[in-house]
């Protein structure tokens, strides 16, 4: 489980988080979609990667495209929780870490996400052993 401390040292996760990256959009009322890739999960939200102007307590609507032959998306809806500017050296392609907490538990999401975490590990470490 990963963990995230608030400035006092308190931590910020209530729930076991899996480490996944996946592309999805961030869809606000009235804008265009924006691109952003997630980066981890539990049933009650996640944290993302984006280059998106959002507010703490917007709501917005998260469809995530799922690793699978079918190619599935899952759209779910929930608030910014916070918008954390990424430090210069961690930036690129995104500008903004987010927290996103969704409006209804998502048990079966995160058991998906496990799930892909644990594929995304296994092809990360089979490249880390063979880099070619």
């Amino acid at each position: 489980m990963s963990t995230d401390n608030h400035e006092d040292g308190r931590e910020r996760r209530r729930r076991e988080r899996h480490y996944v990256y996946l592309a999805a959009e961030l869809v606000v009322e009235d804008a265009t979609p924006r691109v952003a890739i997630t980066k981890d999960i539990s049933e009650i939200g996640l944290l993302l990667l984006a280059r998106a102007e959002l507010a703490p307590e917007q709501e917005v609507d998260l469809k995530i495209y799922l690793p699978d032959k079918d190619l599935r998306t899952a759209v779910v809806r929930g608030r910014v929780v916070r918008v954390e500017e990424l430090a210069e050296e961690e930036q690129g392609i995104w500008r903004d870490r987010i927290a996103f907490e969704f409006d209804e538990p998502q048990p079966e999401l995160a058991t998906e996400f496990e799930r892909f975490a644990l594929d995304q590990a296994r092809i990360y470490d089979r490249k880390r052993e063979d880099p070619r």
